[in-house]
């Protein structure tokens, strides 16, 4: 401590040590006075810490002295320190990663899980560890990891896999897992280290990339294919234009025109999806255009027995939209919602504001519903829930929506109905085409 016998002997605690110090070491000696056995602490003098002990020396039953030793503890303190520096930085780290870690033995029974699994996955650490981590696995994916796990287990390899992880409030959270075996003295697997992260959101990105390329490629199909039937159907229809001139009943002829028109119609419509004519944005009323459309399909609502009730926020924004191309969104929503309802019943259509930025227009029918494992597939081109339906329809409505800034989202019950709703920007954001 730097201290010499001379600076000790002969002197009170006071005359060598700090003040306050001295008072709170002469406490330790007067209780050993007092005949108290083994009184031990710790201090820390000139940068050096110490332990001491205190023991009373007893002759003839009195006590006449008492004797103390101290141990230099600096060393163990500035390791304890350390460790306790390291567990506080593993603890923050712990604590605030959004990565999931486990330990797992070789049933695959938790024995550990980072406090990150109640952030990503909603669960409690103390409900999680000790039950098998394949209780809230999707069943689909249990195969994979057991198989995962038997490969580990054999051939003291790591593994990389994905799998759906059950939420506490419902739904899957699809999950890559990196699981390393940790061996222990006798070169044998003592458990697993599993480090997870949720990757739902970069499969959400995969999946709408992949959307986009399957448009871009039907789009340059339907393109070709429309400009190869264009040109023979051109000469087919002057040349029947001239025959109904000679013909003097015209009725098979105007029949034949007829389907002709249709099949402009539909190649019409291809080329629009593959290459949009010039489009005029302009602000726009979303309820009065919806009053129109709703007009409009009236006669073919009450023909199905099919009531619209309608309900509109007031005051609600203009939004920047071609009106046409939005008025080819609605009118196929409310034609399918129509269609899901053969028994006639009520279609509602509500318009209100979302958020600060955007309005949602919803359009809702108590039809037959769409499954749960279909409904992810609505949107694609050629996968339709009607028996004869193409799928085009909705993809085109897609692709208006989105190239408007906007989105559409569809929720489903099987018997229960749909609810499709499409959210449109206020301000001007139309995606420039090329």
């Amino acid at each position: 401590m730097g201290l010499t016998p001379g600076h000790v002997i002969g002197k009170e605690l006071k005359d060598f040590l700090p003040v306050n110090i001295a008072e709170e070491k002469a406490e330790y000696f007067r209780r050993a006075w007092d005949g108290e056995e083994d009184i031990t602490y710790t201090g820390r003098l000139n940068g050096v810490h110490y332990v001491s002990s205190l023991s009373p020396i007893r002759k003839d039953g009195e006590i006449v002295g008492v004797i103390g030793s101290c141990i230099d503890i600096t060393e163990q303190k500035r390791i304890e320190d350390a460790l306790r520096l390291k567990n506080l930085k593993f603890q923050l780290i712990s604590d605030n990663m959004l990565d999931l870690v486990v330990m797992l033995d070789k049933n695959g029974t938790v024995l550990y899980a980072s406090p990150s699994h109640e952030k990503v996955l909603g669960l409690s650490v103390k409900d999680y560890e000790g039950t098998s981590n394949f209780e809230l696995v999707h069943i689909d994916d249990i195969p994979a990891i057991q198989k995962e796990y038997t490969n580990m287990i054999k051939f003291k390899i790591s593994c990389q896999i994905e799998f759906r992880h059950k939420h506490s409030q419902g739904g899957w959270v699809d999950i890559e897992a990196n699981i390393s075996p940790v061996y222990d003295e006798y070169d044998e697997i003592e458990y697993f280290i599993a480090v997870g992260r949720d990757i739902s959101e970069r499969k959400r990105t995969e999946e709408l990339i992949r959307k986009s390329e399957k448009l871009s490629i039907i789009g340059q199909l339907a393109s070709s294919i429309a400009h190869e039937i264009r040109n023979p159907l051109t000469s087919i229809k002057g040349f029947v234009q001239l025959l109904k001139k000679e013909v003097n009943n015209s009725l098979y002829i105007n029949t034949t025109l007829n389907e002709i028109h249709n099949i402009e119609e539909i190649i019409r419509e291809f080329l629009e999806f593959a290459k949009p004519h010039t489009t005029r944005i302009e602000k726009m009323d979303v309820t009065l255009l919806l009053h129109k459309l709703l007009k409009l399909l009236r006669s073919q609502t009450i023909m199905n027995k099919v009531e619209i009730i309608h309900k509109f926020e007031s005051d609600l924004p203009n939004v920047f939209c071609d009106a046409n191309h939005m008025k080819q969104v609605f009118t196929h929503i409310l034609q399918n919602a129509v269609e899901a309802m053969p028994n006639g019943g009520i279609i509602e259509v509500h318009a209100l504001r979302c958020g600060s930025d955007s309005i949602k227009i919803s359009f809702m029918d108590k039809g037959n519903g769409i499954s749960k494992e279909r409904i992810n597939k609505i949107g694609e081109p050629f996968y339709s829930t009607k028996e004869k339906g193409t799928g085009l329809g909705l993809m085109i409505s897609h692709k208006i929506v989105q190239e408007h800034g906007g989105t559409i989202e569809i929720k489903s019950e099987v018997n229960k109905g749909t609810t499709v709703d499409v959210i449109l920007p206020i301000e001007y954001s139309f995606i420039a085409k090329n």
